[in-house]
Formats: C-alpha cells, structure tokens, sequence
C-alpha cells in the first residue's frame, strides 16, 4: 500500500518532536522540579544546559559528515534511541555529575536527529519543509503539558519517564522509514534558491549569533522565571505549552513573509518581535503578559531559523552546505554561551528575570542590525526611483 505523499513530513516532525521539543526542550518545562530534585542553583542549571548545547553542535558537525553516508541510517536510529534513553535514565540518577552527561549525550542525539532525519525528509518531501520543522513545537507542547499535569505526588521522576516513553513513541516512524535510503526516484525537487537575501554572510552570521545568544535564555529560564513571578506559579509550565503550540505553524508562515517582503525585512521583523515576547513577562506580572511573550517567542525561533537557512542558501547556491554548517556553528556558539552568562547572572541576582531581559536586548540588537538594507537593495531601489 502507497504511503501519503504527507507522511515522510509527517516522519520527520515527529522526529524532531522527540529529539528537539523532548530531548532537548522538556529540560526547560521541567526546570524548577529539576533544580529542587538536584538540588542545584541557577549557575548550575545554565551549566547543564549549556552542556546540552556543546553536544548539540558536536551532534550537528558529526552529522554532517554523516549526511550523505551509508551509515546515516543507523546514525539516525542509535540517536532516537538515545534521545529516549538519557531521558529516563535522567529520573533514574538524580545526581549532578549524572545529568552532565545525560544532557551531552541528549544534546549529541539531537543534533544528530536534527541534520538526519531533516536530510532524509526533505529529500523524500521538500516542499513540506514548515511542517518537518513545526515537530519542534509539537514535542515542546508536549513537555509543557506533561509538566503542568504532573500532580506533585507522582514527584520528580514521573515527568521525565512519561516524556521518556513518549520520545519513544514518536521515533517509531521515522526509525521505521527515515532511516531506510531514499529510492532515487522517489526524490523531491527543490524549488531553487530563493532570492538574495539583501546582506552578506558577516552580518547574517553576527545576527544569527545573538540569536542564539539571545532566543536559548528564554529557552531554558522562562518557565522558571514565570514560576517565581508572584501569583503566576501555577501558570509556569503553561506558557511552555502555548510557546510549543505557536512554533508548530511559525515556520510556514515566517517563509510565507520571506517570499512576500524578502529575507532581511522579515528576519529583523521576526527577530524584533521576538525580542517584545521575550522581554513581556520580566516587565509585567500579570497573566496576559507571560501568555502574550510565551505566544510571540514560540510563534518566531523556528521561523528564525528557517529564514535564517534559506537566506544563507541564497548567499552561496553553488556550495549551500558550507554555508548552512558555518551559520549553524556560530548559532551554536551563541548558544552554549547565553546560558552560562545567564545563570551566572541569575544566580548573582537571585532573580533570572534580568538575564531574560539581557538576552532580549541581545535578540533586539540583531533584529536592528538587520534593519539596514544592504547594498545590493539600495542600489535597486535608487533604480526604482
């Protein structure tokens, strides 16, 4: 029986929902439970994450070579499994030293899952590409309804073996098909590369470096900083939930305004509205603000990276790869950096609302440094007028 010409887009989003919206994600909807179960601060909790970080993009470098391979799929299967292993041995060994390494290897695994199982879904499903990247916000909807769910006597383990059992789950299809090579004829076409961008690589990549310095605070502290917001504490976990919901369709709709007002315009727009969500709920304590930043960050840092890769593409048809690996190499960076810079912050402050705020700036910086047309834009509108 002939499987829907949907379902390898479908393999892919549920991938990534297990790898990325779980295995690298649930850590921030389960953030305080963590922290009180570790017993561990601030400082810490942006350690492990950043560690989390560097074995993403160890996991993306590897991958990479990888990518083209006869050994891509069984990459793909050992980093699903994975992904669903550190996850539960996490309730099992509620130590600091373990969780160090559960979050590497959780972050190799999803770097991995992340090139691969892309890889393998574009090839089979190229013009789907919103819906394969959408799987990050259905796995991050997830994390954030399980812990919000979670009564307080099922304590700290069951979340993270229910998520665990999930990731599971949601590897089977593309354990299944994924990982199997793609008959030469069944191979999408791509569209071509969409038109130039309007700026070069240097300022892509410095604004694409303080995104990631920037969107991973709020990717890994907003719950908590939620949580300790007077009055919002059963809200929390929530605006996790609404964050993952508005990711799911952000990709598509972010690549809908590239192609309406260029590359360069949408990103300092998505980046600038990033920056407003982020910056919400450390300015305001009411619900409206923490459920509007949740809405507006969710809904802006997949559709960030979509536009990001396309404009990179477009810099460099002839050799994409190179570009998209040096973009994401310095996203990387930016990463591994802001939570470390963040929960040192935080934990000097006692508070991890002004270190939200920092990395907002940081965001907002990048979405101005994108608001400069570039020279090849300036030249075409002189012609226009």
């Amino acid at each position: 029986m002939a499987r829907s010409p949907h379902a390898p887009a479908v393999d892919g989003a549920l991938a990534l929902a297990a790898a990325m919206g779980i295995g690298r994600f649930a850590y921030t909807a389960l953030l305080p439970a963590t922290q009180r179960a570790l017993g561990i601060d601030d400082a810490v909790a942006g350690a492990l994450a950043s560690g989390n970080l560097v074995g993403y993009l160890a996991g993306v470098l590897v991958a990479r070579q990888l990518v083209a391979g006869r050994a891509r799929g069984a990459a793909l299967r050992a980093a699903l499994a994975a992904t669903a292993l550190a996850t539960a041995l996490g309730a099992a060994l509620p130590s600091t030293s373990a969780w160090a390494v559960l979050r590497f290897v959780a972050g190799v695994a999803s770097g991995l899952v992340f090139v691969l199982a892309s890889a393998a879904a574009l090839e089979r499903a190229a013009a789907r590409a919103g819906v394969i990247f959408g799987g990050v916000g259905i796995g991050i909807a997830l994390s954030g309804a399980v812990a919000a769910l979670s009564p307080a006597w099922a304590g700290f383990e069951a979340p993270w073996l229910v998520l665990a059992a999930a990731a599971a789950l949601l590897a089977i299809p593309g354990w299944r098909h994924l990982a199997v090579p793609v008959p030469a004829h069944a191979a999408a076409g791509g569209a071509g590369p969409p038109p130039h961008p309007g700026l070069g690589l240097g300022r892509l990549g410095a604004a694409y470096f303080l995104e990631g310095l920037g969107y991973i605070v709020s990717g890994t502290f907003t719950v908590a900083a939620v949580r300790r917001t007077p009055g919002l504490e059963p809200l929390a976990p929530w605006t996790w939930v609404l964050t993952g919901v508005a990711a799911v369709p952000s990709a598509i709709l972010w690549a809908r305004a590239g192609r309406r007002i260029g590359a360069r315009r949408a990103l300092s727009a998505a980046y600038l509205v990033q920056a407003a969500g982020m910056a919400l709920p450390s300015l305001s304590r009411s619900p409206g603000a923490a459920l509007a930043g949740a809405a507006l960050f969710g809904g802006t840092f997949m559709g960030i990276t979509t536009l990001a890769m396309a404009a990179g593409r477009s810099l460099a048809p002839a050799t994409p790869g190179r570009i998209v690996a040096t973009l994401t190499a310095v996203y990387g960076v930016g990463q591994i950096l802001g939570p470390i810079l963040a929960g040192a912050l935080s934990h000097r402050l006692g508070d991890p609302r002004p270190a939200v705020l920092a990395a907002a700036a940081a965001v907002a910086a990048g979405g101005a440094l994108l608001a400069v047309p570039g020279g090849r834009e300036r030249s075409a509108g002189a012609r226009d007028g």
